[in-house]
């Protein structure tokens, strides 16, 4: 009896998730899971092992790489050299409800990727919450939703940056499907998380001001530079093509010059040294992400030169299951156990990119929005997300009635995800 390339498929995806359970590094879980569907497809070790070497050729793979270290580099000389303190403290000069504030520093902390960045955040949210009597769990919810509004589409999350790549989708464009993502969190925060808080003020004598908006946009320089230059690129190629130059950037390699113009201002105005600079470029944190995106890739590219995407689609059509419960539940069901961006894209993506079968572009991205954000929400409420472990430590809250303050707000979310993408398929 021939297995259908599904029950293989999914075979393979319990061994990747059950393998990543058992504390197994995920880019291992998936170089052992795609020798598995190799072995399933019935191709032997020799296809296997040229697949590898045609994504260690693939300019899509180097630059991926590149933007991954770039980013991390980025992130820790702005921690190290004080940098993202000053960002922080430039705001708090701004606000007088503390509740803002709170959620705004977390926030601020989340638009650069940090490993467990929770935990940098989290004094910064003690200290802005100081004048409520309030439940550790309502101060670790804080410290962490807001921490994540921006993980939809922002473009120096290695998960946001890998999708664009398997996409391959315009940068630009796929942060503008998604951007109202991040609007209905801080909603759905507002709504769930602060308003039961209730309001305090601090007393001090800030306030919005010119020169306060001025320091927090010097302080915040790096990360604008990163999201103009991608902007600029877009207007570029645009303008070239209405000259008849058609330029085709690939989404993942258009935010290439950006890093590195933030990491040259960074460098200069914290007047980092070369020796400072080559210690956070070469920081052991780096490798396990480049072994991750490298086996994401060939998870991807063993998916395709088995043919096995193309099986899965016959399939769903003859057995008649609906394409969008697939888009929905593997994405979600991949977050929850992995508890990472990368995790969810990387495990779930590959199978379901092939099944968005149409040629116009807004259908193609609301479906990979509707699987981004289930996934994300999975990863919201996994039990291992590294973020909501440390808030929930660090104020001695307990996980369980913290889950009590994160379920509405993430319903509120996919809810609304399901009418959004599916509204923009009407269009």
């Amino acid at each position: 009896m021939t297995i259908p390339a599904l029950a293989k498929i999914f075979i393979v995806f319990c061994i990747v998730l059950i393998l990543n359970r058992m504390r197994l590094q995920l880019s291992l879980c998936l170089f052992i899971g795609s020798v598995f569907l190799c072995f399933l497809m019935g191709l032997g070790p020799i296809s296997w092992f040229q697949s590898v070497v045609g994504v260690l050729g693939e300019i899509q793979a180097i630059s991926l790489i590149l933007i991954i270290w770039l980013i991390m580099a980025v992130s820790r000389i702005m921690k190290e050299t004080g940098h993202m303190d000053r960002l922080v403290e430039s705001f708090k000069r701004l606000s007088k409800d503390s509740r803002t504030v709170g959620s705004v520093m977390s926030a601020l902390i989340g638009l650069l990727p940090m490993p467990g960045g929770a935990l940098f955040s989290a004094p910064m949210v003690e200290t802005s919450l100081s004048d409520h009597r309030i439940t550790g769990e309502q101060k670790a919810m804080v410290n962490y939703w807001f921490r994540h509004i921006w993980e939809y589409w922002w473009p120096l999350y290695p998960g946001v940056v890998l999708v664009v790549a398997l996409l391959e989708v315009d940068m630009w464009r796929y942060m503008a499907i998604m951007a109202p993502m991040t609007i209905v969190c801080v909603i759905a925060g507002l709504v769930f998380i602060l308003k039961p808080i209730g309001k305090a003020e601090r007393h001090h004598d800030g306030g919005i001001s010119w020169s306060g908006i001025g320091a927090f946009l010097w302080e915040i320089m790096p990360i604008l530079i990163v999201v103009f230059i991608i902007l600029a690129l877009a207007g570029l190629t645009g303008i070239l093509a209405l000259l008849g130059f058609q330029v085709n950037i690939p989404g993942a390699v258009s935010i290439l010059p950006g890093l590195v113009a933030a990491m040259i201002w960074v460098c200069l105005i914290n007047h980092v040294v070369f020796d400072r600079f080559i210690s956070a470029a070469i920081d052991r944190s780096v490798i396990p992400m480049v072994l991750l995106v490298l086996a994401i890739m060939v998870f991807k590219r063993v998916m395709v030169d088995s043919q096995a995407v193309f099986q899965i689609i016959d399939e769903l059509i003859a057995y008649k299951i609906p394409v969008i419960l697939v888009i929905v539940i593997m994405p979600f069901v991949s977050g929850f156990i992995t508890g990472m961006g990368l995790g969810l894209v990387g495990t779930s993506f590959p199978i379901i990119i092939p099944l968005f079968q149409t040629s116009n572009l807004i259908d193609y991205l609301s479906y990979a929005g509707l699987g981004y954000a289930f996934g994300f929400m999975g990863m919201m409420l996994s039990p291992v997300h590294l973020c909501l472990l440390v808030s929930k430590d660090y104020y001695e809250a307990s996980l369980l009635k913290t889950y009590r303050h994160l379920i509405l707000p993430a319903m509120t979310v996919m809810i609304f995800a399901g009418i959004y993408f599916m509204v923009l398929r009407a269009l």
